[in-house]
């Protein structure tokens, strides 16, 4: 009998388990499309950056603030491009890590996609 009621628990879990995670999957997938609607697309160039561990150094400092969602950064261009929330991040804080960081960071152009 403890068997069987072992097996039909572990059966349940098997079961329901799945269905509750993808509920929670799916608000989350909302949540996430709702946030991509809020976001603004950056470039700012940056002079100063002169190796590969320069460009390591911008793209990590800017990728820890918070609102940054997304970082690309090129020695070759001399700029970064930023995707961020604007209630959570300003390009002039952006400017001012980048500055911090001892390059010079230019005016940020807004990219329309």
């Amino acid at each position: 009998m403890k068997l069987q009621l072992n097996l039909l628990l572990l059966l349940s879990l098997l079961v329901i388990t799945p269905m509750v995670i993808g509920c929670k999957q799916n608000s989350s997938d909302n949540e996430s499309a709702q946030m991509v609607k809020n976001e603004i697309k950056v470039t700012i160039p940056i002079e100063g950056m002169s190796c590969l561990s320069c460009v390591a150094n911008v793209r990590k400092t800017l990728s820890n603030m918070d609102g940054v969602t997304e970082v690309e950064v090129s020695l070759q261009d001399k700029k970064a491009i930023i995707t961020f929330v604007p209630e959570k991040a300003t390009t002039e804080q952006l400017r001012k890590a980048i500055n911090q960081l001892g390059y010079k960071a230019g005016k940020p152009q807004e990219i329309k996609e």
